[in-house]
Order: C-alpha cells, then sequence, then structure tokens
C-alpha cells in the first residue's frame, strides 16, 4: 500500500472512517478503522511469504471433490493470531466462526487462508491468500494475495482497487459476447448429467469460460478486468468475502444470494457490469 504521506492513502484513511461510521459500527474495541485495511494487507502477505516457502504437503483429510492439507490450518491459525489485535470475530475455512454475524450489523473477518488448496498440493499457480471484513451480508474491505505472483489486491467500496500498491482502473468487456467468464465447481456440487446441461446453458452466451481452481483469485481478476464476470453456485464466504469488496472496489456489480439451509453458502455474480452477468 501507498504511504502515508500519499494522497490516495489519506482518502482510503478518510473513506475507511466514513464506512465505518455508516450504520453505528460497533468498533470501540478495535483499531482505527483506517488501520484494519493496512493490518489486512500485512497478515495476507505474512501468511503468503509463509505458504510460498514451504516444503510440507502434509494431508490432513481428503473425500471425492476436496482435499485439506495442514498447510490450510497452519496459515489460518497465523491469520487470526495477526487479526487477534482488532478484537473482531473471525469466520475461517478452516476453524469456523459465529455463522449468526451473517444476520447482524456488525463488522467481523472472513478468512479463506488458502484457497486453491489442490492448486497449491500440485504446484499449479492459482492460489492464494484472501482476508474479507464484512458487516452482516454486506462486503466491507478485501485482500487477496497471490503469493506466487507477488500480486497483492486491496480495497472496497469507497476506498477504491489497488494492485501491489498502484490504483487499478478497470477495463471490462463492451459485450458479454466479448466477454470472460470465470468459474468453478464447489466440492458440493451436482455433477449430474442434468446440472451440468443446466450450467452450460447459463454461461454457454460468453465468448470464453475459464476455471482457474480459485473463486478468490477469480473475483480478484474480474476486479482488475482480466476476465470479466464471476459465477459460481453454493459457494462458501471464505471463498469469496475478500473479492467481492474487490469488485465493488473497482465499480462493478455484485449479486449474492443466501442459499437455503447453508447459512455460509451463496449463489454468486460479479461483474464489470450488470450486463456482463446472468
Amino acid at each position: 500500500m501507498p504511504g502515508r504521506g500519499n494522497n490516495g492513502w489519506r482518502r482510503r484513511r478518510l473513506a475507511c472512517r466514513r464506512i465505518f461510521r455508516q450504520g453505528g459500527a460497533r468498533l470501540q474495541n478495535s483499531l482505527p478503522s483506517d488501520e484494519l485495511l493496512t493490518l489486512a494487507v500485512a497478515t495476507a502477505r505474512a501468511a503468503g511469504a509463509a505458504l510460498a516457502k514451504r516444503s510440507d504437503r502434509t494431508v490432513n483429510s481428503e473425500t471425492a471433490h476436496d482435499i485439506k492439507l495442514q498447510a490450510d490450518v497452519d496459515s489460518e491459525t497465523l491469520i487470526r493470531e495477526r487479526l487477534l489485535r482488532t478484537k473482531l470475530p473471525v469466520i475461517g475455512e478452516e476453524i469456523g466462526g459465529d455463522t449468526s454475524l451473517l444476520g447482524r450489523d456488525e463488522p467481523y473477518w472472513a478468512v479463506d487462508p488458502l484457497d486453491g488448496t489442490y492448486n497449491y498440493l500440485r504446484s499449479i499457480p492459482g492460489c492464494c491468500v484472501s482476508i474479507g471484513l464484512w458487516r452482516g451480508r454486506r462486503p466491507v474491505l478485501g485482500v487477496i494475495y497471490d503469493f506466487w505472483r507477488d500480486e497483492l489486491y486491496a480495497g472496497g467500496a469507497g476506498l477504491g482497487l489497488t494492485l501491489n500498491g498502484r490504483d487499478l482502473k478497470p477495463r471490462w468487456a463492451p459485450d458479454v459476447a466479448r466477454a470472460v467468464l470465470c468459474t468453478g465447481f464447489p466440492s458440493s456440487t451436482d455433477r449430474s448429467g442434468d446440472a451440468v446441461r443446466g450450467f452450460v446453458g447459463r454461461v454457454e452466451k460468453f465468448k470464453k469460460i475459464r476455471m482457474i481452481g480459485s473463486a478468490a483469485l477469480a473475483l480478484a481478476y474480474v476486479s482488475a478486468s482480466r476476465v470479466d464476470a464471476y459465477y459460481e453456485e453454493s459457494i462458501k464466504l471464505w471463498d469469496v468475502a475478500a473479492g467481492l469488496a474487490l469488485v465493488e472496489g473497482a465499480g462493478g456489480y455484485t449479486s449474492v444470494a443466501p442459499v437455503a439451509g447453508s447459512p455460509l453458502a451463496f449463489n454468486v455474480w460479479a461483474a464489470g457490469r450488470a450486463d456482463l452477468a446472468g
């Protein structure tokens, strides 16, 4: 992020303060609001650096379509330790959290300590650390760190969007016929013939379709206009929390619909504009 003497940084500090004043956020016992983004950036970099140099790929559990590594747990532990000073609650992929926070007007962290775990296991580029700050069901700010490419995205609505501290001004495709969609199949996705045909019907209008194995990075790419849209069903909060904040920081469009019976799962569209979404 830019130094404190930078005009862009001053604007973001003021924007942070304004955002947290809205809705009467209870931050009396936390850090000053303008320091939360700075801490999230430093925390994501620290967790990413630890993952990048790690050689251990111990598998803790595996199902037909999912895998958990010890690296996921260790990364979340590091992140939680660093965020502890904010005195805000955390919902994380590995250690969990209080799901009732989604129904309350209070800020909390939503953390994916290693998004793209299978990519990481196989040394496929396409994984990251994702740290989002939400209030209820709305994103406030997000940080995504692609540690193998050393690319750190940060921002949120009213905060703009930066990549490695430099402001980004995205330029998305002029229409859906020339747009690139990023998508994926969460581990719980119905892969039956009828379900896949329905999925194809929703996405076939795009010029190109990409699956990169990381929802967080896919959303970061939307925010930076590397791709134009993202769509996924039954995706978990921690996978999209930071990325949705980035898309809103870039001035893009987001649609988040809760999945009945699964308090942390959502059907998500995000795009540069509403006409680029389904």
